[in-house]
């Protein structure tokens, strides 16, 4: 009797055991469940989703938009002007180059610019020349002059022809080179200078000199080599992807390392009609005026020619995704809602470009955080939600710890068995 009584009390020990061991799991886990409601409700906005997504439109909420750093710009038209900048070289004016050449043939015996580089002004003396054909000139010259002013009386017909032979034997003195002044002078002294003085024809810089003294020169035979070098051209090689624009007549402003901070101005002359096959560029010559003298030829230096893009719709280059096969922006549809459009732009200047088709003017587009819009649309709007997945992931353990704890009861739970001892020697355990 007493073992029966005692074998009774161990029996509802054990089921006491058992069931505050199903109630403390089961409190452990609703108060998880609970943490993770509240947990997981505390990233979303009020009301539902911070991001929204159907079809290619985004609906961001305001903390969302705030995260993303999400700014806007109203489609507009503009007049852009693109700056192409290139490299280019100084060269020599060829319309300003000119030689100075014999007229007479002869010996240099004096020579009177020495060396390259000397400035010579139109009519300056540059040499004296020992010449048979310019002392042969003076003297008819003199037999001329001479013949008018004895023959004076003679018929009219004889004075004519003295006449005509004086004016015929001046010109001769003019076509070699002689200036009227020297030939007044001629006649008044009535003698033949043996040394012919050659001015040079033209001005400029002398940039070749072929003539030494005691050299016997011909007719027509190069003495110097000039350039006036107060006008300039630059060549620059532009790429074929730049050539569409520019026009002669267009501004150029040239730069040097020489003179920093310094810009010479210059102006679009000839585009050559040919590309270069080895380099895929068009050369471009600029006209430049160099009154003071700073560019020299051959110096390499920078330029950006101006090209007007004319009045179009441009938005913000920051507002393109360009994915290599489409051009796309996102237009706002309201204060939360962004749409992917495609669109096809035009040239970029200014940090602005073209749009040729797809927005019109007043349209709202997305400038920031363009790229963050788009990736919702490629996640279908579970990035949103992807966060909140892993917070589910860490509470799912311990919810199950109550399943674990619970195990030892269920195995008392049969109350029809005879031999208690195993369930006795278990709830020992247990506790």
């Amino acid at each position: 009797m007493t073992d029966r009584l005692f074998a009774k009390k161990w029996l509802i020990g054990g089921i006491i055991a058992a069931v505050i061991a199903a109630g403390g799991g089961w409190a452990y886990y609703s108060s998880a469940k609970k943490n993770a409601v509240n947990e997981h409700a505390g990233h979303q906005a009020p009301g539902g989703s911070p991001v929204s997504v159907v079809g290619d439109t985004v609906k961001l909420d305001p903390q969302a938009r705030l995260l993303a750093g999400v700014q806007t710009a109203t489609v507009a038209k503009r007049a852009l002007v693109k700056d192409i900048k290139t490299t280019g070289k100084i060269a020599l004016n060829e319309t300003s180059r000119s030689y100075i050449t014999s007229r007479v043939e002869g010996r240099i015996d004096e020579l009177y610019i020495n060396s390259e580089g000397e400035t010579i002004a139109p009519g300056q003396a540059i040499a004296a020349v020992y010449s048979p054909t310019y002392i042969a000139a003076q003297e008819e010259y003199l037999l001329a002059l001479d013949g008018v002013q004895k023959l004076r009386s003679a018929g009219r017909d004889v004075v004519q022809l003295n006449n005509k032979l004086l004016e015929a034997a001046k010109r001769k003195l003019i076509l070699l080179g002689i200036p009227a002044p020297d030939i007044e002078h001629l006649g008044h002294t009535r003698t033949a200078n043996n040394a012919m003085i050659v001015r040079a024809q033209f001005g400029g810089t002398v940039m070749e000199k072929s003539a030494l003294p005691g050299a016997y020169i011909m007719p027509g035979e190069k003495l110097f080599a000039l350039s006036d070098l107060s006008s300039l051209w630059m060549y620059a090689d532009l790429y074929e992807k730049d050539i569409a624009g520019v026009q002669p007549g267009l501004p150029v402003q040239v730069t040097s390392s020489s003179y920093p901070g310094v810009a010479f101005d210059g102006i679009v002359t000839f585009i050559s009609p040919v590309v270069d096959d080895a380099t895929r560029t068009v050369k471009v010559r600029v006209e430049m005026a160099n009154a003071d003298g700073k560019l020299k030829p051959n110096m390499f230096v920078n330029a950006a020619i101006g090209v007007p893009l004319g009045e179009s719709a441009v938005i913000p280059v920051s507002s393109l995704l360009d994915t290599g096969t489409r051009t796309i922006v996102f237009v706002a549809q309201g204060e939360d809602t962004f749409a992917k459009r495609d669109i096809v732009v035009g040239q970029e200047a200014d940090g602005y470009i073209q749009v040729l088709s797809g927005l019109q003017p007043g349209d709202v587009v997305v400038t920031a955080a363009t790229f963050l819009i788009d990736s919702q649309t490629q996640l279908g709007g579970m990035g949103g939600h992807s966060g909140h997945g892993g917070h589910g992931n860490s509470n799912a353990a311990p919810a199950a710890m109550p399943s674990t704890s619970v195990a030892p009861t269920q195995k008392a739970a049969p109350m029809d068995g005879t031999d208690m001892s195993g369930m006795d020697h278990s709830g020992h355990s247990s506790h």
